[in-house]
């Protein structure tokens, strides 16, 4: 490799690793101070460029369908979980807010490359995300609710009915999530910050759920959760569950019939002299 060459792929890293360390430091962000959003760069590459526009063509809308399954549980006056009700009011705040991620990804995916002129070399670099959102519209994270800021219960049918499609809905994002990581074509640092926040934030949203759904008096497994309560899924390719059938009733087996001995079989003829048993013989002969 040249020396020119190596200086220009220097150059590169540099100016592509600085976002990384941008965004690692986000969250310590104050939402008070001056907004000052900043690009994030990507070497033009069709492929990397499709797995971005493929994630968000299934997470946008799945992010959607959390908002108006917690809208429905609120608005819900069977609702009753303290816990719960706080957890539906974060994901609508938390998700909208992913949301515009999203579609500045799109935004800047739709944008045409620029190109940067090194003087020995000139590399195209393609927009894929927009950094300092946060406090361009000074957002401040809803934290997940805890024990020591809400009560599990009184838990009712309905909220183990929310619970549960609720966690369902998650695990299809972790899947998802995963599956982008785990994708050798994607490499946009900022979605894989964003997955890392998902991840950690659902997962921890599933152990809670489950908590409440352990706090139910009644049966929680036998609560049924219809398809129609989980919303945003088509784009994941995920098939909504199937309802919940009601378990096979067992039948008795039919008594085996009673037990009968064989009759008793004739006895055998005594064999006549002279012959063999089972063979019919004359009289012997009159001696001569």
């Amino acid at each position: 490799m040249t020396a020119p060459l190596r200086t220009t792929l220097a150059a590169a890293a540099l100016l592509l690793a600085a976002g990384t360390a941008r965004a690692a430091i986000e969250e310590g962000y104050d939402p008070m101070a001056a907004p000052v959003p900043s690009t994030w760069y990507a070497p033009v590459d069709p492929a990397a460029q499709q797995a971005d526009r493929d994630y968000v063509a299934g997470m946008r809308p799945h992010h959607e369908g959390a908002l108006s399954m917690s809208r429905d549980y609120l608005a819900d006056p069977a609702a009753s979980s303290p816990m719960l009700k706080a957890l539906a009011a974060g994901i609508i705040r938390n998700q909208r807010f992913e949301i515009g991620l999203l579609d500045e990804v799109v935004r800047n995916l739709d944008a045409p490359p620029r190109v940067l002129n090194l003087g020995i070399a000139r590399i195209a670099l393609q927009p894929v995300a927009t950094e300092g959102l946060g406090q361009v519209q000074r957002f401040l994270r809803s934290p997940s609710p805890g024990l020591l800021t809400a009560a599990a219960g009184p838990v009712t049918t309905r909220d183990v009915q929310f619970a549960k499609a609720m966690i369902i809905h998650h695990q299809a994002a972790l899947e998802m999530a995963r599956a982008y990581h785990a994708n050798p074509a994607a490499r946009n640092g900022f979605l894989g910050l964003l997955n890392t926040d998902i991840i950690t934030d659902q997962s921890q949203e599933i152990a809670l759920m489950r908590r409440v759904i352990a706090a139910y008096p009644g049966d929680a497994a036998a609560v049924p959760v219809d398809p129609g309560m989980i919303h945003g899924m088509e784009g994941m390719h995920h098939a909504p569950p199937a309802p919940q059938a009601a378990p096979p009733v067992a039948v008795p087996a039919a008594a085996p019939p009673p037990h009968r001995h064989p009759a008793p079989r004739p006895a055998a003829k005594a064999p006549a002299m002279g012959g063999h048993a089972g063979h019919a013989h004359g009289a012997p002969a009159a001696a001569q």
